[in-house]
């Protein structure tokens, strides 16, 4: 690991986005050979670490004197995170250089991206709660910034100043439960947190354990886009001019439930934490299934892929709330983190395809984009679409597939131990899961034969060459890992593995996984929900043997299905309606209560006016009559008139008489002794010498006679 890994992997693009407009000054282009060059070194810093790593070693980094709680932890987690999203980030920043290059704002473009980068790597690499939040509020200003980017459109400031509310929202939870943490265990330190359960039993006691997870938890679904606040993602993506910083902002949700699950999991004997785990679980899978849903009917590519990273986002939460409460935590929380990492390269491939093909069409409908013609980006969205549909044997399949056996064992597990409330909702996880992979492989291949189906009826743009490249780039990253996804599997387990709380291998090998995954009822039943899902959307999109219109007018019940999920199931329409009903009960408020204050107040100063004049009357005027002067006005005047007596009387006695003539004597007396002495300075040098060693006689005299005393 180089030396300082740790810190410059986060302080280098926060000081190049605080330069960026020094250098824009200079030159426009520069702004963006640093906004590479700052993200570069941040990947490079952080790949740095991951030979560390690999000897089995976990450190924490503070500087001695500096703040001492500002200190960063260097473990397989942070390292593997920090490493993902800075090689995602140094991918789209290439990409972004040839697609913002027209953009006058390019300058405040770079510095949001770059400090979005910096904000995200200190969210990963804390090991302060404070200090990590300090990177969440970093990461989310910037994501409120790019949504709100081209601001002097009235609609894409609105889904900036929407983004901020809704995230301010999950910050407040996230803030009040890390005051909690704090309050009952007099640390923010996440190591320090780990090690020790007894804030947690102190919490139990004082029954706020349940709304502290909560609110915890609360704040990653704000930013991770799940349910019931998941409405922000698809507008901030719509409205942004770089798909990367809400996609990231995304993974920060399930990242920081990665990082605490241990720590909450030490609890899970205290009253109220197993429906904890449970609310977790069941807030990923209906995200998974309502974000699905929504995505089947979009007409936006990035609306569309924006619910499709909500929904994969479900899954991740229904793996970590699993693996809270299963006996071995081990199995839902590799399946979790192994998605993240994955579905990270593969949701970036979309989205930079999405980007690729708008920015030649000119446009973001999908039907639009019909028979849309290029070779990259045929393959960037097959690869990306396949695995997000489920298809065997990319990464889609094995990773859902390995939440849903998750999910299929914990309920087992459960029966076996006769809780058959907890089993049952196992089980509806279960189906949760296997519906969403069904919905989810429609979606893909609609987007997919939407965008590459048909005739093209619209002129293109080529896209600039460095574009491609970015494109290219990501394309073969993100194949390697979808392809090989299950031999990666065992590799990945045994990276994790110096996590302190995951004492053994969960895979031996990669007989193992096949031997966990296969055999599962999950992978019958997945197949049958990607082929009942994928089929329909493969024959009316991609080979387009039925008319989606024609079924529509068919049946009249998958219109209103359609007008249904086309309007977002109305999730949307119902918070504008509460923010409209707010805004109006505020309304009445401010025009009867106060209007009513208002009036209280005008009374008020009306009777105190009444009651000052009163007072200035009889009291100020008329009010004081001994001795024979009558109110404050007379009296005041009389005071001064003796005033002016006694200074009339002093000056010419105390201060021409005393003071000015003692002065004047004073200065008499010091030109008289002047001039006695300066009758001695004769200018002869005999004289001078002579003049010597009296004075030093006389020095050696006063220190005899004095010295003591001083």
């Amino acid at each position: 690991m180089l030396q300082y890994a740790p810190w410059l992997c986060w302080i280098i693009p926060i000081i190049g986005a605080s330069v960026t407009p020094h250098v824009d000054a200079i030159h426009r282009k520069l702004s963006s050979y640093l906004a590479m060059l700052s993200i570069g070194m941040s990947a490079f810093f952080s790949f740095s670490m991951i030979p560390y790593i690999l000897t089995g070693q976990i450190i924490t980094l503070r500087i001695p004197w500096f703040y001492p709680e500002l200190e960063v932890l260097v473990d397989p987690l942070s390292v593997l995170m920090a490493s993902v999203v800075t090689c995602i980030g140094f991918l789209v920043t290439i990409f972004s250089v040839a697609y913002m290059k027209e953009d006058p704002s390019l300058t405040r473009f770079w510095f949001l991206i770059q400090l979005f980068i910096g904000g995200y790597v200190i969210i990963v690499m804390a090991n302060n709660l404070l200090f990590m939040f300090v990177g969440w509020e970093i990461v989310g200003v910037c994501c409120t910034g790019l949504a709100a980017f081209w601001h002097k459109d009235p609609e894409k400031a609105h889904m900036g100043l929407k983004t901020f509310l809704v995230l301010r929202v999950a910050d407040v939870l996230l803030l009040a439960s890390i005051l909690l943490i704090y309050t009952y265990s007099g640390t923010l330190n996440i190591t320090e947190l780990a090690e020790s359960s007894n804030w947690l039993g102190e919490l139990a006691r004082s029954g706020l354990l349940f709304l502290t997870a909560f609110m915890f938890f609360g704040g990653a679904v704000g930013k991770a886009a799940q349910f019931p606040l998941q409405e922000w993602l698809p507008d901030a993506l719509v409205a942004s001019p770089s798909c990367f910083n809400a996609l990231t902002e995304c993974l920060a949700g399930p990242f920081l439930m990665a990082r605490v699950l241990p720590i909450f999991r030490q609890g899970i004997g205290y009253s109220g934490m197993v429906n904890f785990f449970i609310v977790m679980a069941f807030v990923g899978a209906l995200t998974a299934v309502i974000s699905a849903l929504i995505a089947m009917a979009q007409d936006n590519i990035f609306r569309v892929l924006s619910y499709g990273i909500s929904s994969v986002i479900g899954y991740m939460m229904a793996a970590f709330g699993l693996a809270g409460l299963m006996s071995d935590l081990s199995w839902g929380y590799l399946a979790g983190t192994f998605l993240l990492a994955i579905d990270a390269f593969v949701s970036g491939l979309l989205f930079l395809s999405a980007a690729y093909i708008s920015y030649a069409v000119r446009s973001d409908n999908l039907h639009l984009m019909s028979g849309f013609k290029s070779r990259i980006a045929h393959r960037s969205v097959e690869v990306g679409a396949l695995a997000l549909a489920g298809i065997p044997p990319l990464s889609g399949f094995w990773c859902t597939n390995w939440i849903q056996t998750v999910a299929w064992d914990f309920a087992h597990e459960a029966g076996l131990k006769g809780q058959f409330s907890i089993m049952v909702s196992g089980y509806l996880i279960f189906a949760l899961l296997i519906i969403a992979a069904g919905i989810t492989a429609f979606y893909g291949l609609r987007m997919m034969g939407l965008v590459f189906g048909g005739e093209s009826s619209r002129l293109t743009e080529k896209p600039p060459s460095l574009m491609r490249v970015s494109l290219t780039a990501t394309l073969v990253i993100t194949a390697f890992l979808d392809f090989l996804a299950l031999l990666l599997i065992w590799p990945f387990n045994k990276f994790l593995l110096p996590m302190p709380f995951l004492e053994r291998l969960t895979f031996n090998n990669i007989v193992g996984v096949l031997a966990y995954i296969i055999p599962s009822i999950s992978t019958v039943l997945t197949c049958v929900a990607v082929t009942l899902g994928g089929y329909p959307a493969y024959r009316i999109y991609v080979a387009r043997k039925t008319d989606a219109r024609r079924l529509v007018e068919k049946y009249s019940f998958l219109g209103r299905a359609h007008r249904l999920l086309q309007n977002r199931l109305y999730i949307d329409t119902l918070y504008y309606r509460v923010a409209y009903s707010a805004r109006v009960l505020s309304q009445k408020i401010q025009d009867s209560v106060e209007y009513g204050l208002n009036m209280l107040n005008r009374f008020l100063a009306r009777r105190f006016l009444a009651l000052a004049r009163i007072t200035y009357k009889y009291v100020e005027t008329e009010g004081i009559t001994r001795p024979q002067i009558k109110g404050f006005s007379r009296f005041f005047e009389v005071i001064s008139d003796r005033v002016v007596s006694i200074s009339q009387w002093a000056y010419p006695r105390l201060e021409l008489g005393g003071f000015e003539a003692l002065n004047y004597k004073f200065a008499e007396a010091v030109a008289y002794v002047s001039d006695k002495i300066r009758k001695t300075h004769t200018g002869m040098l005999s004289y001078n010498m002579l003049a010597i060693p009296i004075g030093i006689t006389l020095l050696v005299i006063l220190l005899m006679k004095f010295g003591g005393i001083l």
